[in-house]
This record gives C-alpha cells, sequence and structure tokens, in this order.
C-alpha cells in the first residue's frame, strides 16, 4: 500500500527528470552549433581572416542541408539566388527567398540550412568580431 506523499514525491522526481531532459537537449545544442567552416569544409571558405572580419564564401547545392552552425553578427551578400529552410536551435524554420545581388543583416544565432530550390545557394559572408 502506497503512503499519502507517495504522489508528491512521484510529482517532485518527474520535474527533476523534465529538468535534467530539457537540460540536456539545451546543451547538446549549444555543443551542435560549432564553426561551419570546421564542420562543414565542403561548403564553408574564408577568404579573409583578421582581427575586425572573417569573410566567408557559402556554397550549397540543391537539396544539401548544412550543420548546425554557431554564427557571429553578419551581413551576407547572396551571388545567386538563395532559396532555402532555416532551422533555429530552437528547432523554429522560417523560408529564405533572397534575389542575387541582394544583402542583409543576419544578429548572432545558431543555424541550419537547407537548399530548398533548384540551384546551388551561393553567398558572401562577412562576420563581424567583437
Amino acid at each position: 500500500m502506497l503512503g499519502p506523499c507517495t504522489g508528491k514525491y512521484n510529482a517532485a522526481i518527474m520535474k527533476t527528470l523534465i529538468s535534467v531532459v530539457c537540460f540536456t537537449v539545451i546543451s547538446c545544442a549549444i555543443a551542435a552549433a560549432q564553426d561551419g567552416v570546421k564542420v562543414a569544409p565542403e561548403n564553408y571558405k574564408v577568404l579573409l581572416d583578421n582581427t575586425h572580419v572573417r569573410v566567408v564564401n557559402f556554397t550549397l547545392k540543391p537539396g544539401q542541408k548544412s550543420p548546425m552552425v554557431a554564427r557571429p553578427n553578419r551581413v551576407i551578400y547572396a551571388i545567386t539566388p538563395a532559396i532555402g529552410k532555416l532551422t533555429g536551435s530552437d528547432g523554429k524554420t522560417i523560408a529564405m527567398n533572397r534575389k542575387a545581388g541582394e544583402a542583409w543583416w543576419r544578429d548572432a544565432e545558431s543555424l541550419a540550412v537547407e537548399n530548398t530550390g533548384k540551384t546551388e545557394i551561393h553567398t558572401v559572408v562577412v562576420e563581424l568580431k567583437n
């Protein structure tokens, strides 16, 4: 027979377990978000790296996905149209549809990119250093 406090202890154990699982998932997402140049050198090529900026050439073939990588504040310039899906470390996705010749700003974030278009994505990324 179970005592009257058993339910309270089970609830406390479940809350602790859920907290541990959430912490683990968040930690894994942060750990998985690394430098794109290191984890996907077939997609990222450094063109310039100094104390102020790092300029990176980024390419992604149709249907290809880049892994979750940490990205600093940056300016992106589309050499070709950039049609894809962006997935944040929180799992939320947004569509990307940029024209060739377009430039835009993105704040620091961890992000994975999927090319959902029919042509290769080719951008130049100017990453700002603090």
